[in-house]
């Protein structure tokens, strides 16, 4: 069945979006490919569906990091401006804007170190996200829904809701088909909703080249890359068989020896899941002077609660992250003490039900 939201709500979305004449589109710091496949979905929809005919209002799309580069092919992904090579610009089209619309993020932190500008700006605030607990204070309208699929899954509907299926045009649809893609794994998560298949359906109307988009998403790894996941695999890992637990660590100095980057790590987290015995998998990295975690989950143990809990993150059931405020060490020792006993207490409670 079709995803639909309150008409009250998409009214006001709609009504925000035609009066605007300066929009900012903006999503989280290290942005994955949801980030910006519904970021630049926004941008093409609003430009070749939302306002033909209609004066049209300057758009300016900003992320406080660069985008990855498996989407720099997205159409118009140029366009996009970052807080590392160009901060002030980035404030200034935040502050400037008479409205900003967010996507793929729940609050003001997740786009440090744009928050400041964010949360000062006078313009209109609107949301589309898939994550928990979206700030409902910073923002003038929300449509959530958490755990769906991706906030491209999300957005579409939206644009479905308010105009229709001719909405979506080629450039739309490949953009948030990769985003889809990245966020579903390919379609291999859990994804038990018709809504997303039925999304999908309509944008292969448009010749989206499918298996291009899974070979730059998922067999496109550097050959540095690949060692870096061998040194992972073979040196850096821990494997809690008894427990369904596994994980990759790597600090900074050995991400220097290897010659790696944040950006090499990505993804790299779902093979500690590749064990019939894992059902918890984790990655913690030191990278740019913070200590990081992402935490995947294949069975009910919610690691969004979990990071939540140890570490003040969040995100998804089965797919969360953190930025620990403990150093790497202290970091390790506590994920693996907490993790170990909460599975435990997790197995236990399923033997006496």
């Amino acid at each position: 069945m079709p995803l639909t939201f309150d008409n009250e709500t998409v009214e006001r979305f709609a009504k925000h979006l035609g009066k605007a004449k300066n929009i900012a589109l903006i999503a989280h710091k290290n942005p994955d490919g949801d980030a910006v496949g519904s970021m630049l979905g926004f941008y093409h929809w609003l430009y070749e569906s939302f306002f033909v005919g209609e004066e049209e209002p300057r758009i300016t799309m900003v992320l406080p990091h660069p985008i990855p580069e498996d989407a720099s092919y997205l159409p118009d992904s140029d366009k996009i401006i970052n807080a590392v090579a160009e901060p002030a610009r980035c404030k200034k089209a935040l502050l400037d804007a008479d409205l900003i619309m967010g996507v793929d993020f729940n609050n003001a932190s997740r786009v440090e170190p744009l928050d400041e500008a964010l949360e000062q700006s006078q313009a209109v605030k609107l949301l589309c996200d898939h994550h928990h607990n979206p700030d409902r204070e910073l923002f003038d309208e929300v449509i959530s829904v958490a755990d769906l699929s991706s906030t491209c899954e999300l957005i579409f509907w939206l644009f479905v809701q308010i105009i229709g299926e001719s909405s979506i045009t080629l450039n739309t649809a490949r953009c948030l088909y990769h985003g889809i893609n990245t966020d579903t794994g390919c379609f291999s998560y859990s994804n038990e909703d018709p809504s997303l298949y039925e999304a999908v359906a309509v944008m292969m109307r448009h010749p989206l080249h499918a298996a291009e988009v899974h070979n730059r998403l998922f067999n496109n790894y550097s050959c540095r890359k690949m060692n870096i996941l061998r040194f992972l695999l073979g040196q850096r890992m821990k494997i809690f068989a008894d427990e369904g637990f596994a994980y990759l660590y790597i600090n900074a100095a050995d991400l220097a020896k290897l010659e790696g980057t944040a950006e090499d790590l990505e993804g790299l987290v779902n093979y500690s899941l590749m064990m019939r015995d894992v059902d918890v998998g984790v990655m913690v990295k030191e990278t740019d002077g913070q200590v990081r975690m992402s935490f995947r989950s294949k069975s009910d143990f919610d690691v969004n609660r979990f990071a939540n809990k140890y570490f003040g993150g969040g995100g998804h059931t089965k797919a969360s992250g953190a930025t620990s405020q403990y150093d790497f060490d202290t970091t390790l020792k506590i994920l693996e003490e907490r993790m170990l006993e909460e599975l435990r207490e997790n197995r236990e409670k399923k033997l006496e039900e």
